[in-house]
């Protein structure tokens, strides 16, 4: 009896030992380990069915805990004692013994105990790891949310998220694919791996990440079911409120564990992609900003500062038949005048174009009358109203800038004008684009065989079918020794319709 007492306390032991065992691998160790010593079997190993196909074993012949593949059976054991081990009511595997000569009813007893208490105790490790995630990609979350309202923007923000995902997932490589202008994923940025997959094209028709991309569903897969992924892999989308922006890939080596915490990398990438949508909306602010208080100063330098000059050099010129010994100098005066405010015109075009280098359709406008400028003599004066670089499509664009080039070039061939207005504009209800091109010249010349008729027709004709091309029109009011008048416009809905 009193061996049997002390049989107890030590399975008891040992059963309260397994809480000690901080990793899987040493539980599973200590379990087999124990059931050997404690029911003398020479041979002991655990199976497990999880999917992993293991055979863990422990022998006393060696003291060492080996894994191999298959169970007792598949290699030859005929008489063994088994118990299988049950997380969660779920089967995670089966513990065997074999190599007694006689195993009893007891010896059942032993190792049913050590398998229930070795479930128990797999299970609390199981939550103690899944724990220990949710902390670890909460902790992620926060770290890329302080990174990126603090200053982190652009592609050191993608690069960012994705360096961060590799690292809490334990993974070799990390991606993120973002949609272009034409709705194709492309790889923006990567983190690890061995290869440079920056800048390729996802595409459409079966590829996960495509299919992850339009369902919205994360998708994790064992090693070798993604063709260009040797290893296991996660694939779970951006998203913000009911939109998708791109995709999140992580990526193991061959033969590592495969990903089992979709959700929480999920829920990762939800914060994530909030906090870069956040970001770009700032950064679209800010630019906005920047480009109003730009347009601010290009309206003062011409309100204010031209107009001023402008006077200026107009009282200056009426000074110059008072006194022939000062008409030089001042003379001089008139022209330095003159150039800067060319200089300030230079600036304004500047200031009016976008940060980003290139050239709007604002910016061509005033680059065309710039060039005319020098032909003509003077500075024409511009007025560009409405949101042009926006609502004016691209293929309308060349036939506008076109006719604007053409009537500019008429005034310098033949109006001998002292002033020219330009307007462009769209109306507040964005369905007219108009372009005025006004001088104080001598009107247009009549040919002698039809005295009503423009000697400059064929010019007018390419302006009105320039016009027409887009369901437009053109008029010419020219008055001989009062000037020229044209008004180009085109109406922006049907404009649209077609081009869509």
């Amino acid at each position: 009896m009193g061996g049997n007492v002390s049989t107890e306390q030590r399975v008891l032991d040992v059963v309260l030992s397994f809480a000690e065992d901080d990793t899987l691998p040493d539980l599973l160790r200590h379990v087999v380990e124990s059931a050997c010593d404690l029911i003398e079997a020479p041979y002991g190993a655990l199976a497990v069915v999880n999917g992993h196909k293991e055979l863990l074993e422990f022998t006393h012949d060696d003291g060492q805990a080996h894994i191999t593949s298959g169970d007792p059976r598949s290699i030859g054991v005929a008489d063994f004692l088994g118990a299988p081990i049950k997380v969660h009511d779920e089967t995670f595997g089966n513990l065997f013994l074999s190599g007694k000569a006689d195993f009893t009813d007891r010896d059942q007893d032993i190792l049913t105990a050590l398998a229930t208490a070795a479930g128990s105790a797999i299970g609390h490790l199981d939550r103690y790891e899944q724990t220990r995630k949710r902390e670890a990609w909460l902790q992620a979350a926060a770290d890329v949310t302080t990174d990126l309202l603090t200053g982190t923007n652009g592609r050191e923000a993608l690069y960012r998220v994705a360096t961060t995902a590799r690292q809490t997932a334990g993974a070799h490589f990390a991606a993120l694919a973002l949609p272009d202008h034409t709705g194709d994923l492309v790889i923006e940025v990567t983190d690890g791996g061995t290869y440079d997959a920056e800048g390729m094209r996802v595409p459409r028709e079966g590829t996960v990440s495509y299919r992850v991309y339009e369902s919205g569903q994360a998708e994790c897969h064992e090693e070798g079911t993604v063709p260009t992924v040797p290893g296991p892999c996660a694939v779970v989308p951006l998203t913000v409120g009911d939109r998708r922006i791109g995709v999140l890939i992580v990526a193991r080596k061959r033969g590592e564990p495969k990903f089992d915490d979709a959700e929480l990398i999920e829920a990762f990438a939800a914060q994530a992609a909030l906090v870069l949508e956040f970001t770009r909306a700032q950064g679209d602010t800010e630019r906005i900003a920047v480009l109003e208080d730009r347009d601010r100063i290009a309206r003062d330098l011409h309100d204010l500062v031209i107009q001023r000059l402008f006077g200026l050099g107009l009282g200056l010129q009426g000074l110059t038949g008072t006194n022939v010994r000062f008409s030089e100098r001042i003379t001089g005066f008139v022209e330095e005048v003159d150039h800067t405010i060319r200089e300030i015109r230079r600036t304004i075009f500047s200031l009016q174009e976008p940060p980003s280098g290139g050239t709007s359709l604002r910016g061509q406008l005033l680059n065309a009358v710039h060039d005319s400028a020098r032909l003509l003599g003077f500075e024409p004066d511009v007025s560009l109203e409405g949101p042009l670089d926006t609502v004016v499509p691209d293929q309308l664009r060349p036939d506008l800038l076109a006719t604007l080039r053409e009537a500019l070039t008429n005034v310098v061939r033949h109006a001998r004008a002292r002033h020219v207005a330009v307007a462009v504009s769209v109306n507040r209800t964005m369905t007219r684009l108009e372009l005025t091109v006004k001088d104080d010249g001598r009107g247009l010349p009549l040919t002698e065989d039809s005295p009503g008729v423009p000697h400059h027709a064929g010019g007018l004709a390419n302006m009105a079918a320039r016009a027409r091309r887009h369901h437009g029109d053109c008029a010419v009011d020219s008055i001989p020794g009062a000037g020229v008048g044209i008004t180009w416009f085109v109406p922006l809905v049907l404009q649209e319709a077609t081009w869509r």
